[in-house]
């Protein structure tokens, strides 16, 4: 899969669309993730966290057989990257900019799982179904009552309908995105043209770090963002998957190195989250635009399509940093 790779990388990606009915009206922020995110938390730790509200939710000492801490508020003591580890998810809006829907309007989002954590499913449905009467969006005043959830999987084309109130039981999603598919999808990719001119598109803004610093539109290199796109594909195999990558970071970030940004079409998109924990609005904006990669990206594709996955860079849970892919 590239230089260095010890064993295939693999970690099964269900993606899952809930559909819903606005039953009050509701209005998303800018930051339609984080709300869903902080909704979604919200109505399961007041359900179904065996720490109920007290200080204990998403501690070490309850967060091993909790599915809510698992699912929204992982802990590890002892672990090699410190107590925090990557949530298992990303929630995405399907929706740019505030947006607000009238009662008998339809809301969709997405909700992309990875490994393991397709086992809590059940939770999650749960808590969106609790989500939708506690409220969601401006003042939690936001109703909606949910009409079906359907697995889907993009790269083979294929989706199902997991869930609907009227049915008497609940599916379990079975069309995972796995490696033998990221493969597949780099190699059409290659055989395009991806291989030596690819144009990128950053669809959410991508909050990327380089060398303590924010890598602002002008100074966006490749390596950065596979730098972070490498240590979060290794965190969540690791933590939810097969396992660690198994793969020298530094041959895949030489590879980057070489690759020329020959276009960049990209701004700066400021955007804050409200947080109940700190008490104020938190920056997460980022890079949002499209570049154009040009050199020998053959090696670096399974890397990108990965990335089209699961997202990359800071908040990539509440849905920033999301990449296409386009072969030029």
């Amino acid at each position: 899969m590239s230089q260095g790779h010890a064993a295939p990388f693999d970690l099964d990606v269900h993606i899952l669309r809930f559909r819903a009915e606005v039953t009050s009206p509701l209005r998303l922020p800018p930051a339609g993730g984080a709300a869903l995110r902080g909704a979604l938390f919200a109505a399961l730790r007041a359900q179904f966290c065996l720490a109920g509200a007290g200080p204990e939710c998403g501690r070490p000492s309850v967060a091993t057989s909790c599915p809510v801490c698992f699912l929204l508020a992982p802990v590890e003591a002892g672990h090699r990257r410190g107590q925090d580890v990557p949530r298992p998810y990303v929630l995405r809006a399907l929706s740019q900019g505030s947006l607000a829907y009238a009662p008998g309007q339809t809301l969709e989002f997405e909700m992309a799982t990875f490994g393991q954590a397709l086992g809590v499913f059940p939770y999650a449905l749960l808590g969106i179904q609790e989500m939708g009467q506690r409220g969601l969006g401006a003042g939690r005043q936001g109703g909606f009552h949910l009409s079906e959830v359907w697995a889907e999987n993009p790269l083979a084309g294929r989706q199902e309908r997991v869930y609907r109130p009227e049915d008497a039981v609940v599916h379990t999603p079975a069309l995972p995105v796995d490696a033998a598919q990221v493969a597949v999808e780099a190699a059409a990719l290659a055989h395009r043209g991806g291989a030596q001119r690819l144009r990128l598109s950053l669809r959410s803004p991508t909050r990327l770090v380089e060398g303590g610093r924010l890598v602002k539109p002008e100074a966006f290199e490749l390596r950065a963002l596979l730098a972070r796109l490498l240590e979060r594909l290794d965190a969540l195999g690791d933590r939810y998957g097969a396992g660690p990558l198994g793969v020298a970071f530094a041959p895949v970030l030489r590879q980057a190195d070489a690759v020329r940004v020959a276009e960049r079409r990209l701004v700066w998109r400021e955007l804050f989250r409200a947080s109940g924990r700190h008490r104020a609005q938190l920056p997460m904006g980022g890079l949002l635009g499209d570049v154009l990669l040009e050199g020998d990206l053959g090696p670096l594709l399974p890397w990108l399509v990965w990335g089209s996955l699961v997202h990359v860079g800071k908040d990539a849970t509440m849905g920033n940093g999301a990449l296409r892919l386009d072969a030029v």
